[in-house]
């Protein structure tokens, strides 16, 4: 990989694609080049697959996502100088024909809702690591009795991993901002009064009713630290009235007066309607998520996970939607005992897939992959490179990932693992099942599941017949 001439790379990706003039967009996630195209006809498929650095290729409705692993950055780099301001753009509302859209089912149409909120929430999730890296580096500092809670220093560093959760609606407008193409600092400010300490005394002092009025409309008094879905919602609907105020606006006034009256309304909007309403969506999914952990315990962990390995599978960046269920859970009872999990057993099982390979194959190049793979999902929480690079390209072994997955993630179930962070889906991140009151327990039952999935996954990849021919030792 570290030979790759990037430019070249880009070149060749873009021209099997069609050329950039069948380009509409072009964007990246952590591992997958994503290119969307005007004519799908006109992308030769078996040759991106044949290019040396490409693991794998998946066609999304008139998406073409490109999976290289961990040379992503210079990859989109290297392509966005050739494509120009198409890159990081914005898919045109109105893309696609009226019946192309009328055509979809209900499952793609889920799907785009997904990648949509995979596309939104996938630039804040860098944040949501290094606040999981802070909170294990205040974990070890108390462990060794270099640092006391009380400490000055133990305040400001636990702030900083703390601001990624509380402020997290100001990132997710931004990034929502430009998903929808609109004015992205108007999203932040309208985020940042819904955070505003004014407005959370009004909550914490409460009234009788639960409610209080803006402009004489009944206000639900609620916080939205640590929200997703309502800010999401907030500004889908802002960037509608951004376009109609764009065209019943005279533009000798549209510079001033566009953006007080788009921030106005919302602000009216916000708090009376779409905030309670996305709350309420997220309160649901949160309470049916409560009575499973009550109800059936053992299968809460291990539903989600058979979900992933079914119908999950032709869904990519479905995840990326139910990260709100861990903020709720966080929120609520210090701790998340769902998703979280999901992606321990779904992460780290890739890592020892990968490091099993790399130790029973004779292919030199399998073999490097099969280590740099392992690094990626043990260590740094990222499994696309094994899903994508190996487990795809030798489908015996994705029976394997899943049992292995499957069985830690119903013993997950019945120990009622606990997580008291978010990040805690690497080895890196092992800590945060110990948590600041220091759950000795619940970190022994942790352990023990890296160890279940250790198990299952290295005799299964020694013990099953597995076809390695796709990787070739001839090849540069």
């Amino acid at each position: 990989m570290a030979k790759i001439n990037f430019e070249e790379f880009a070149a060749k990706v873009v021209e099997l694609v069609g050329g950039v003039e069948n380009l509409s967009f072009v964007t990246h996630c952590a591992t997958r080049l994503r290119l969307n195209v005007k004519d799908d006809s006109k992308v030769d498929q078996d040759g991106l697959k044949k290019v040396n650095g490409v693991l794998g290729l998946e066609m999304k409705n008139g998406q073409c996502q490109v999976i290289v692993g961990q040379i992503i950055e210079d990859v989109y780099l290297a392509v966005s100088k050739l494509v120009g301001d198409k890159a990081g753009g914005i898919v045109p509302d109105d893309e696609g024909t009226a019946a192309d859209k009328k055509n979809k089912n209900l499952l793609e149409r889920f799907s785009e809702y997904l990648l949509m909120m995979s596309g939104i929430l996938s630039p804040v999730i860098p944040g949501l690591i290094a606040a999981g890296f802070i909170t294990c580096l205040l974990l070890v500092l108390q462990l060794l009795h270099l640092i006391d809670a009380s400490s000055s220093t133990y305040i400001i560093l636990n702030g900083v991993a703390q601001a990624v959760f509380y402020f997290m609606p100001i990132y997710v407008a931004y990034t929502s901002a430009l998903k929808f193409d609109t004015e992205p600092v108007l999203a932040m400010i309208l985020a940042g009064a819904m955070l505003y300490p004014d407005w959370v005394n009004l909550v914490n002092a409460g009234s009788e009713t639960g409610y209080t009025s803006f402009f004489g409309i009944p206000t639900l008094l609620t916080t939205y630290n640590g929200s997703v879905l309502q800010i999401v919602l907030c500004v889908f609907v802002m960037s509608k009235l951004d376009k109609w105020l764009k065209k019943v606006i005279p533009i000798q006034v549209r510079h001033f007066l566009k953006p007080f009256l788009l921030l106005t309304i919302m602000a009216v909007l916000a708090f009376t309607l779409l905030g309670p309403l996305g709350g309420l969506f997220t309160n649901y999914i949160y309470a049916f998520v409560t009575w499973v952990r009550s109800h059936i315990p053992w299968l809460s962990v291990a539903s989600i996970v058979i979900f992933s390995f079914t119908l999950g599978t032709f869904m990519p960046g479905f995840h990326m939607a139910l990260i709100p269920i861990a903020f709720a859970s966080l929120a609520d009872v210090g701790y998340d005992d769902l998703i979280n999990i999901w992606f321990f057993c779904c992460t780290i099982t890739p890592g020892f897939l990968a490091l099993a390979v790399a130790l029973k194959t004779k292919k030199n190049k399998l073999r490097q992959y099969g280590f740099t793979s392992a690094v990626s999902a043990l260590f740094g929480g990222i499994s696309e490179p094994t899903t994508y690079g190996i487990i795809y390209k030798m489908p015996q072994l994705y029976w394997v990932n899943a049992v292995s997955a499957i069985v830690t993630s119903i013993y997950a179930g019945i120990v009622h693992l606990k997580c008291y962070g978010f990040g805690g889906y690497s080895l890196t991140n092992i800590l945060l099942y110990m948590g600041t009151a220091q759950d000795t327990g619940n970190f022994t039952k942790a352990l023990i599941g890296v160890a279940i999935m250790a198990v299952i996954t290295f005799v299964g990849v020694f013990v099953t017949k597995w076809d390695d021919s796709s990787y070739t030792d001839d090849e540069d």
